[in-house]
């Protein structure tokens, strides 16, 4: 009869694969190989994830790792073309060292129209617009230590005295065409539509 003895290394190994299948055995600093559209690259997990809410970021957690599309290396499938999804990665690798000294980041262009038009496509498909063309609420008129202001993905402001604040776009001249508002315990609000540039500077003197 053959007995199991604790640690036989068959169990240690056994063991070490049902971690690494594990979502929790997965880190933002692994490195993922991948296959772009017949190109071979390698990303780290945290910037395929760094969008938060998006569908890149949902299909490259580590959950999904097992059932994802794959070539037959191994390397993770991605049915995209290398110059637009390359452009998308570059520009969340410069996100991730942005520093508050250095200008913005400036999202992806592309002189080609057909190209940009593409590339807007996928971006839209991966859930990744609000990342890739941030927007930003900026404080225009207003005491600052009375308002709080949230980033994405969750666009905010609090503020406890009437203050004037603008949504603006960071790092690209993409226009915003539309937006929603959700109201929580307002006193007095008003919303519409400026042509920023010359508002702005006023209400910034004033």
């Amino acid at each position: 009869m053959k007995r199991s003895i604790p640690g036989d290394s068959k169990e240690v190994a056994s063991s070490t694969e049902k971690r690494q299948r594990s979502p929790s055995f997965h880190q933002p600093s692994d490195v993922l190989h991948l296959n772009v559209g017949g190109t071979l690259t390698a990303v780290l997990r945290r910037t395929l994830t760094s969008i938060e809410g998006s569908m890149l970021a949902s299909r490259f957690s580590g959950r999904w790792d097992d059932s994802l599309e794959k070539d037959r290396d191994g390397n993770f499938f991605i049915d995209q073309p290398i110059d637009l999804f390359q452009p998308m990665i570059n520009y969340l690798r410069a996100k991730a060292c942005e520093t508050t000294l250095a200008p913005p980041v400036s999202s992806p262009a592309f002189d080609d129209a057909r190209k940009l038009k593409d590339f807007v496509r996928m971006v839209e498909y991966f859930g990744m617009t609000a990342g890739i063309y941030p927007t930003e609420l900026e404080l225009c008129r207003g005491e600052i230590s009375a308002a709080k202001i949230s980033g994405h993905p969750h666009l905010g402001v609090i503020s406890s005295e009437y203050a004037t604040f603008t949504l603006e776009t960071r790092g690209h001249k993409r226009p915003i065409r539309s937006f929603s508002v959700i109201l929580g315990d307002v006193e007095k609000i008003e919303i519409g539509l400026v042509r920023t540039n010359h508002f702005v500077k006023k209400l910034r003197k004033g």
